[in-house]
């Protein structure tokens, strides 16, 4: 299993258990098969970072091969070449297009493959979103030579970004069950996010929380301006947001610059942000547990919102990127690089069945 990080996981590991490990009654038989994890992509030049992925991971393992037998032969591949010459018959890919996970699939010489999208499904036809849209409207397939290629993708995918055969659905309720094991497994590893976060919460109003996307390297001095946020918030008046009363916690991407994606923070409306590689989709389930009843919201632009709509309960609402156009002249000069984030946005939101703000 090649992956990007841990809720990739959550829906590869459903697909593998539904898919690949269930007999015809729908339930696992026979011995338990050696699988492996590897962590692929930019996680693998941040040797902190990775580490501690890693240790969320072997709690989650842990978990698994107690609880399910089908991942009793589960483990995590510490680099690629941990993978070793024993015969691996699939690979699961997160993402078809990622070249740390084809470099693993060709120098293992596997032959069939099983392609689940990033995050819970989310689909890429290819490495940038522009080039997909004539090949998918043309239905055109995706050459593989000599190699058999399944596809389980969430949601019906839009006809201008498609894979080149029909997928096959996910398998939602495996996801459900395997994200409540990862639940148990980092309940006390998201202690100290919890408690941020509920320190924010303004007594009768919803918690609002803002998952940043991580794109202040793509601005000037790799620096969001605090404009984008005062834009954001303006939009966000539409779903409710009230600057006068509410606060707005923000979650910075981990791989975003040491000072922050947006640097100070002083305006009243805005919490102290959090920092952490703690998934979304657990810290939002761990506040609704938290907070039974009360309105919890998250606004982003990734597919961690498709995340949150699908294994919490709570609601969710895209932030526009008209903010980001008027505020980094790098767009103006490069237009396709926003071009092909708002068709990347579009396209999550119709998953989640909302549309982007302005």
């Amino acid at each position: 299993m090649l992956s990007g990080g841990v809720i990739h996981l959550v829906h590869q590991l459903a697909v593998v258990r539904l898919c690949l490990l269930a007999g015809e009654q729908g339930t696992f038989t026979g011995n338990a098969p050696t699988i492996a994890i590897l962590i692929t992509g930019v996680l693998r030049k941040q040797p902190k970072a990775l580490s501690a992925l890693h240790a969320d991971l072997e709690r989650w393992l842990a978990v698994l091969r107690h609880q399910h037998p089908e991942f009793a032969g589960i483990r995590l591949a510490a680099a690629p070449e941990a993978l070793g010459p024993e015969r691996w018959d699939v690979a699961v890919l997160n993402n078809q297009w990622l070249v740390g996970q084809r470099e693993v699939v060709e120098r293992l010489g596997i032959r069939e493959l099983v392609v689940c999208g990033d995050g819970l499904g989310i689909y890429y036809r290819c490495g940038r979103e522009l080039r997909a849209l004539v090949p998918s409207l043309l239905n055109l397939p995706i050459r593989e030579p000599g190699r058999q290629v399944r596809y389980v993708l969430s949601g019906r995918q839009p006809r201008w970004h498609r894979p080149p055969v029909p997928p096959e659905p996910a398998p939602e309720a495996a996801r459900l069950e395997l994200f409540a094991t990862l639940m148990e497994a980092l309940r006390e590893r998201g202690a100290a996010e919890l408690a941020h976060a509920l320190a924010q919460a303004v007594p009768g109003r919803p918690l609002w929380l803002c998952s940043v996307p991580n794109l202040a390297h793509q601005f000037p001095g790799e620096q969001m301006p605090l404009e984008v946020l005062r834009l954001w918030a303006k939009g966000l008046r539409q779903e409710g947001f009230d600057p006068t009363r509410d606060r707005l916690l923000l979650i910075d991407h981990p791989k975003a610059p040491p000072g922050g994606s947006f640097g100070p923070l002083h305006e009243p409306w805005l919490a102290p942000p959090l920092r952490s590689s703690l998934p979304l989709e657990v810290l939002i389930q761990l506040l609704s547990e938290a907070r039974p009843g009360e309105e919890l919201r998250v606004c982003g632009m990734t597919s961690a919102l498709y995340g949150v709509r699908a294994l919490t309960e709570a609601q969710v609402s895209w932030l526009g990127l008209a903010p980001l156009w008027h505020t980094n002249p790098r767009y103006r000069r490069k237009p396709l690089e926003w071009l092909h984030r708002w068709l990347r946005q579009k396209r999550m939101a119709l998953l989640t069945g909302q549309l982007p703000g302005r």
